[in-house]
């Protein structure tokens, strides 16, 4: 699919100010008074996409007050390979994404989040026919859990979606 430059434009503008939004977090955090728990962490996912085989991600967040935080990600889908009667058609996928976190403690240990930010996604798909590439800016909305095995090592279950797929996931996450 081709866009118009002025698409294009509108697209890295927006995925710009998400990147520098994302970049404040730690300016307004260190202005803020540090409470138990709160504090930059970072992770990684294996998981479950609408298509491909395995869905991975790498993120970095901070909680910036009891039920407040910021987190930004890059996700990547492992190619699909189907073979259809003309040959292979192959659809893989990564995006970048920032988002604001809810957080809703129900113990010291255990705390259900919400997310919603964008991402910037690239799905492409080549096969026989010629290649298809999807660039898009798309809303991203997540709901997940997690759980401190420790002060700092802490597993999460989360979903997510967003226009070019979704992601269910299971992450390791570390707090600094």
């Amino acid at each position: 699919m081709k866009h118009c430059k002025r698409g294009k434009t509108w697209r890295q503008r927006a995925l710009l100010l998400c990147c520098l939004s994302a970049l404040g977090g730690p300016a307004f955090a260190q202005s803020a008074a540090a409470g138990p728990g709160w504090g930059t962490y970072v992770g990684g996912a294996v998981g479950v996409p609408n298509f491909g085989s395995v869905g991975l991600k790498a993120f970095v967040g901070q909680q910036l007050l009891p039920y407040f935080g910021w987190e930004a990600a890059l996700t990547q889908f492992v190619r699909e390979v189907e073979t259809t009667a003309t040959g292979d058609v192959r659809t893989d996928f990564w995006g970048l994404s920032g988002a604001a976190v809810g957080i809703l403690p129900f113990n010291k240990d255990f705390s259900g989040f919400a997310k919603l930010g964008l991402m910037a996604g690239r799905k492409r798909i080549s096969g026989p026919s010629g290649d298809i590439t999807d660039n898009d800016l798309n809303f991203l909305l997540g709901v997940g859990a997690r759980f401190a095995l420790t002060p700092r090592v802490g597993l999460r279950a989360e979903y997510e979606d967003f226009h070019q797929g979704n992601l269910f996931s299971v992450a390791v996450t570390y707090k600094f």
